[in-house]
C-alpha cells in the first residue's frame, strides 16, 4: 500500500520503492518517472531525495512561465521536494490565500515592479503585519529568481515587536501552584519555564530525550500539523513528528538544579511522551488549552505560551548567563537573533552594572 502522498510503495518482496519524477516538458507535464529501492522506508526516501537533487529537479527553471501563475507556482511547490513538511505547508497557504488570488489568469513574464507595488497595497489593505507581508514578498521574490525573472521591489521595514514577559506576581503565583503537583502537565509549565522549550519540542519530548544522568534534555523532534498532501483522504492537515525547524533548533538543554527532583519523581518509561506518561502524545492544540485554563484558574491573563519562552530567555540574561550560551540553549541560528529579541534586557544590565561604579559617588 503507498505511503499517504509520498509515492512510496512495499513490494511484495519487502522492499520499499519509491518513484520519482525524472523528466517534465518544458510546460512542466511529467515525461517520465525514475524508481529507487530499498530494505526501509526511511532509506528509500532517502534514495528518491538524492536522486532529485543530483538531477536537479528543485531547481524549476524550466520555463514554467509559459503557463499562467496559479498553475507555475504550484509546479515550482512540488517541485521543492527537499523542503520540510512544515515550510511546505506554509508555502501552501501563502500561495493560495494570497498569491493566486492577486496574480490569477497572468503569465510570470508580463508580471513587473508596479504590479508587485499593487499587490503590496493589497496585503496592506488586508491588515496584515508587515513581517507577513514581507514574508509572502520573499516567497514570491524566491519563486520568479527560480524562474529567471528579477524585478526590483522594496521589502517594507518590520518593526520590532515588544516582547512581553511574566511578572514577578504571575511567576509567584505559577510556582507556588506547581511545586506540589502530582499532574506531569501542570508540572511543563514550569519546565518550559526553566529550559525555554516551544510548545511543538515540548509535546514531541519523550523520556528517552531526557537524560537525568548527566542533567541534559535532547530535543530532536517537534510535533507539528501539517498540510495533508494525500488526494485521496478527506482530511485536509495531518499532526507529524518532524525534526525541529532549523538544524540549530536541534540541541541540548541542561537541566537547572531546581527541576530535577520534579523530573526524578514524574520519570516514566523512555519510550513515553514526557506529558501524557503513556506512549500516545498529546496535540499541541490539547495542550496549549490546557495551559490555558491553568493560567485563567490563576486569574492570570491568557498569554500565548510562547511567553513562557520570552520570560527564560529574559530571566537567563537577567541572571548573567552569557549571550552565546542562551542563543544555543534557545536553538537560534545566530547570537544576532537573540541579540535583536532581546537587546532590552542587555541595556537593563547595562545600567545595572555601571550602577556599580560606586567610586564616582559624590554624595
Amino acid at each position: 500500500m503507498p505511503r499517504k502522498g509520498e509515492n512510496i510503495t512495499k513490494r511484495r518482496d519487502g522492499r520499499y520503492e519509491a518513484r520519482y519524477v525524472l523528466e517534465r516538458d518544458e510546460f512542466g507535464r511529467i515525461k517520465r518517472y525514475g524508481f529507487v529501492y530499498a530494505r526501509s522506508y526511511l532509506e528509500v526516501k532517502q534514495k528518491r531525495n538524492e536522486k532529485i537533487k543530483n538531477i536537479g529537479l528543485n531547481k524549476t527553471n524550466k520555463n514554467f512561465n509559459k503557463q499562467i501563475f496559479e498553475d507555475s507556482i504550484q509546479l515550482w511547490l512540488d517541485y521543492k521536494i527537499s523542503i520540510k513538511d512544515s515550510s511546505y505547508t506554509n508555502y501552501y497557504s501563502i500561495i493560495h490565500s494570497k498569491l493566486i488570488p492577486f496574480f490569477k489568469g497572468k503569465h510570470l513574464n508580463n508580471i513587473d515592479s508596479k504590479d508587485i507595488v499593487e499587490f503590496t497595497k493589497y496585503l496592506q489593505n488586508m491588515k496584515l503585519s508587515s513581517k507577513r507581508i514581507k514574508d509572502i514578498l520573499v516567497l514570491l521574490k524566491h519563486f520568479m529568481e527560480d524562474n529567471d525573472k528579477f524585478v526590483k521591489f522594496e521589502m517594507p521595514k518590520v518593526s520590532k515587536k515588544k516582547i512581553i514577559t511574566l511578572t514577578d506576581e504571575e511567576l509567584e503565583l505559577i510556582k507556588n501552584n506547581v511545586k506540589n503537583t502530582n499532574d506531569v502537565k501542570v508540572f511543563a509549565i514550569l519546565f518550559t519555564l526553566f529550559t525555554g522549550v516551544r510548545i511543538g519540542e515540548l509535546c514531541a519530548l519523550t523520556w528517552k530525550d531526557i537524560d537525568l544522568d548527566n542533567k541534559v534534555i535532547h530535543i530532536t523532534k517537534t510535533l507539528i500539523r501539517v498540510k495533508n498532501k494525500d488526494i485521496n483522504s478527506k482530511l485536509k492537515t495531518k499532526l507529524i513528528l518532524d525534526t525541529p525547524k532549523t538544524e540549530h533548533s536541534v540541541r541540548d538543554i541542561p537541566i537547572n538544579d531546581t527541576i530535577l527532583p520534579y523530573l526524578k519523581k514524574f520519570k516514566k518509561s523512555d519510550n513515553f511522551y514526557f506529558l501524557t506518561s503513556s506512549e500516545q502524545f498529546i496535540t499541541t492544540k490539547k495542550y496549549y488549552f490546557f495551559y490555558l485554563n491553568f493560567l485563567e484558574s490563576l486569574s492570570i491573563k491568557k498569554y500565548k505560551f510562547h511567553i513562557l519562552r520570552h520570560t527564560f530567555a529574559t530571566r537567563s540574561l537577567l541572571c548573567g548567563v552569557d549571550i552565546k550560551s542562551l542563543s544555543e540553549i534557545l536553538g537560534h541560528s545566530s547570537v544576532k537573533i537573540t541579540l535583536d529579541l532581546y537587546v532590552h534586557v542587555k541595556d537593563n544590565e547595562k545600567l545595572f552594572q555601571i550602577n556599580k561604579l560606586t567610586f564616582l559617588n559624590l554624595s
